[in-house]
């Protein structure tokens, strides 16, 4: 099987509702996160990539700051951070690195950043999560209460 069908039979695979779990370790980052008082009429933007980074790349990182660059010119819009989202385990991608070597590489490649993150979230549920179900767990954390491992 190819590793594109592979992805596919994961995603397939994937339950209609998040069976999403919090670690009890589990504590959301924030701290690059910009300030968002005195912003005005403009709308905070986070950006936030999910993939599975095995191995994460200057092409991810130049992702960003294309991200970066767009906002910056869209005077409506302010950016006040960034995720790295590596998917889990059970995407069951051929020669897919584990969830924890992914992350302490998305880790390493963001440490001199002053705005691009990690999140493990998602790297460490025992099912795949779709992005929506990933992006729900973001505006939680970010708008809603946020209050999972913290």
């Amino acid at each position: 099987m190819s590793t594109h069908a592979h992805s596919i039979a994961a995603v397939a695979k994937a339950l209609p509702r998040s069976t999403a779990f919090y670690p009890a370790d589990y504590v959301f980052p924030r701290g690059k996160l910009a300030e968002v008082v005195g912003l005005g009429k403009r709308q905070p933007v986070v950006a936030v990539a999910c993939g599975s980074y095995s191995p994460v790349t200057n092409l991810h990182l130049r992702m960003f700051e294309m991200a970066r660059d767009y906002i910056s010119d869209h005077p409506n819009l302010h950016l006040i951070g960034g995720y790295f989202s590596p998917v889990s385990d059970a995407y069951n991608k051929p020669g897919l690195v584990s969830w924890p070597h992914r992350v302490a590489m998305c880790e390493e490649a963001t440490k001199d950043s002053d705005w691009i993150m990690v999140d493990s979230w998602e790297s460490r549920q025992k099912e795949y999560q779709r992005t929506a179900w990933v992006l729900d767990h973001f505006n939680e954390m970010l708008n809603g209460n946020g209050q999972a491992g913290n």
